[in-house]
């Protein structure tokens, strides 16, 4: 896992390099002819609705009020729990650049039917924007029946709602993608729509005062249409959708939320 991780964050250091040299090593790679490979590079936009689902649980902590802090104390005078729910939170739109390396089961009856590897990364940094923020507390105290905090025989949940807004700065935050997708095509000589679904593992970082990174899985799917204007020479555009979860992202605001984009991209794909 150590070095699986180490091998993740040199990527992410240089996103394009693996692109280029995923494409040159099976471009000159020799094969022997199974089937129909190909392998293709696109660029698009990348189009992120906002972040949903968005928890702040570390700036809750940071803003605990004294009222709820006997959790805390040393020795704890009761047992403490809060969650910062905040609003959706705003992303850039970016540049997506890509590349892809697949096979179509031809030979196999399955002209139809194909697999691929898949890289591609994006931008969606984190704009600066003042979120609302609901604040839920609730505090067990050890000895409910202290004066003035319940009822004597009863048990003590004291609980408290307290709404507000917070500055989220901007923060640049980049993706990089690594997916393995299942493809259904048209099979046509010049005209072939295509679609496909798969799963990878997600890399977010990001730099600024929300300060992290994350390997999660994600949704990859997609729907185009290709065009070969050669024999084994196609232009293709697509519609990419994407979507992942992110938990307790940064040690700083602790963000957690759910990450949807839809990426459009136009590319040029050779078939071998």
């Amino acid at each position: 896992m150590t070095s699986w991780c180490a091998n993740v964050m040199l990527v992410a250091a240089r996103p394009y390099s693996l692109i280029a040299v995923l494409l040159f090593t099976v471009w000159g790679a020799p094969h022997q002819a199974l089937g129909e490979w190909y392998v293709a590079g696109y660029g698009g936009a990348s189009i992120p609705f906002t972040l949903g689902t968005v928890q702040l649980n570390q700036l809750g902590e940071t803003l605990d009020t004294a009222l709820f802090a006997g959790g805390k104390n040393n020795p704890p005078t009761g047992t403490y729990s809060q969650q910062l729910h905040a609003s959706d939170l705003s992303l850039k739109r970016s540049p997506l650049f890509g590349g892809r390396v697949g096979y179509f089961f031809a030979d196999q009856g399955f002209k139809w039917l194909g697999a691929e590897f898949e890289v591609f990364t994006t931008t969606p940094s984190i704009k600066n924007q003042t979120a609302t923020t609901v604040h839920d507390i609730t505090f067990n105290p050890f000895n409910p029946e202290a004066p003035g905090l319940c009822t004597v025989g009863t048990t003590c949940q004291i609980r408290q709602s307290i709404s507000g807004t917070t500055n989220i700065p901007e923060s640049s935050m980049r993706l990089i993608t690594f997916a393995f997708n299942v493809v259904v095509r048209y099979p046509g000589k010049f005209f072939q729509p295509y679609a496909g679904v798969g799963a990878g593992a997600f890399y977010f970082t990001s730099s600024g005062p929300i300060r992290g990174h994350q390997v999660v899985p994600g949704l990859n799917a997609f729907g185009g249409m290709k065009v070969f204007i050669l024999d084994d020479v196609g232009l293709f555009v697509e519609g990419k959708f994407n979507r992942a979860t992110i938990t307790n992202f940064d040690s700083t605001f602790g963000l957690s939320s759910e990450y949807n984009a839809f990426n459009v991209l136009a590319g040029l794909a050779y078939h071998f």
